[in-house]
């Protein structure tokens, strides 16, 4: 179900093979089999050890009446057939007679899912939003380890990404149901956190950003192809946990809207949705169309201020240590490609900074000439500094690489 992935890497947009590991085991970063038993123990990485749990027992349906002290929220007690429906990158999921879905996290990375539903300001806010909110669950000493839903059917990937800019629209929705609980621009901790994700995979491209002040965090809602279903209304989605990988690579923290509208691009373009930069655009100004207009105003998309580049830049990140993980290597190959177009873009940053600064010269050059200056040669050289500036300028203008 969702985007799979068989152990070649080989991108697979109906129903793959079957693979000797499950999805969500990142079988390639611990280089050992599948075995829940040991996950609580933790197993050994290069990137830090992967916490887990043992959610075997939950595949029997008398485990769900001995956890019912344990739960939050509206929990099955009552099960008497569990089967497994699938499983994605994050979770095995689970059909419970037939009148709820559960999702297990074998490997818990937080409680961004709950925390949806426990934390009532946000759970009222996205009421209304195309979002299937959890119902119960559980929580360990990790984070989310069940979150229960509404029973709901998945959509398989071969169908969601063929709506991309439904998909974009539904993300916006969500995104706009927050914006009362948005917080300020954190550029220093985005900024931390490439650098966290650029050393643990030995990155050879670095990219920091000055962001605009529009630019704001939200409370983590994670969007996943694997997790979307159909409503009346359209397509919604179901919040999934941090990756895996993330969770291991860098700090969690609230990030803007693009950046998760960024993760969804990067993940179709990966499918090859996307034949042209005007179809890459539409997405995004689908998205847009929802938000705040702030948002997406030109100071902030673009390409000198980070804009929408910076993110689908973390996505290839995260989609490249997702590969190194999960022994996808195709996946690794067209990441690594990408990243290699990237030093092209920062070269081009770095001449824009040199311009950016003949420009504000020349501006102060001509105010500090007019205020001080004398003689004959001080409306000549006031004009001739104001012309490189207005040269700079338009140099700046020009070579500011498109936003999408």
């Amino acid at each position: 179900m969702g985007e799979e992935r068989d152990r070649n890497g080989t991108l697979a947009s109906v129903k793959p093979p079957p693979s000797p590991e499950p999805a969500w085991y990142p079988h390639a970063l611990v280089d050992r089999p599948c075995d829940p038993s040991t996950f609580a123990d933790g197993l050994p990485s290069p990137w830090g050890r992967v916490h887990g749990w043992d959610f075997t027992s939950a595949l029997e349906p008398a485990w769900w009446a001995r956890q019912a002290e344990t739960a939050w929220g509206d929990w099955p007690t009552e099960v008497t057939s569990v089967e497994v429906v699938g499983h994605t990158r994050h979770a095995v999921v689970l059909d419970l007679d037939g009148q709820w879905t559960a999702h297990l996290y074998p490997f818990p990375t937080g409680q961004d899912v709950s925390t949806l539903t426990r934390y009532g300001p946000w759970a009222d806010a996205l009421a209304r939003a195309p979002l299937v909110m959890p119902v119960g669950g559980q929580i360990g000493d990790q984070g989310d380890r069940v979150c229960v839903f509404p029973h709901h059917a998945l959509l398989e990937t071969a169908e969601v990404m063929t709506r991309p800019l439904d998909l974009a629209r539904s993300a916006g929705q969500v995104h706009a149901a927050l914006v009362s609980h948005a917080t300020p621009n954190t550029e220093r901790r985005w900024n931390e956190r490439l650098k966290s994700m650029e050393d643990g995979l030995k990155s050879t491209t670095l990219w920091r950003a000055s962001h605009t002040k529009h630019v704001v965090g939200l409370p983590s809602v994670h969007f996943s192809l694997e997790g979307v279903v159909e409503r009346p209304q359209g397509l919604a989605y179901v919040p999934q946990p941090r990756s895996l990988v993330d969770h291991v690579l860098a700090d969690g923290e609230r990030l803007p809207g693009v950046a998760s509208v960024a993760v969804l691009e990067q993940r179709l373009a990966m499918l090859d949705v996307f034949g042209t930069t005007g179809e890459r655009q539409a997405f995004y100004e689908a998205w847009g169309g929802e938000v705040p207009s702030a948002w997406t105003n030109p100071a902030s998309i673009s390409t000198v201020n980070g804009g929408v580049w910076i993110w689908r830049y973390e996505a290839m990140l995260l989609m490249l240590a997702e590969a190194k993980a999960h022994g996808l290597t195709q996946q690794a190959k067209r990441c690594e490609r990408w990243l290699f177009d990237v030093s092209r873009i920062q070269a081009r940053l770095g001449e824009l900074r040199t311009v950016h600064a003949v420009r504000k010269g020349g501006v102060y050059a001509a105010i500090a000439a007019a205020i001080i200056g004398s003689g004959p040669l001080q409306l000549p050289f006031v004009a001739g500094s104001l012309l490189v500036s207005l040269v700079a300028h338009g140099v700046h203008a020009k070579r500011v690489p498109p936003p999408f």
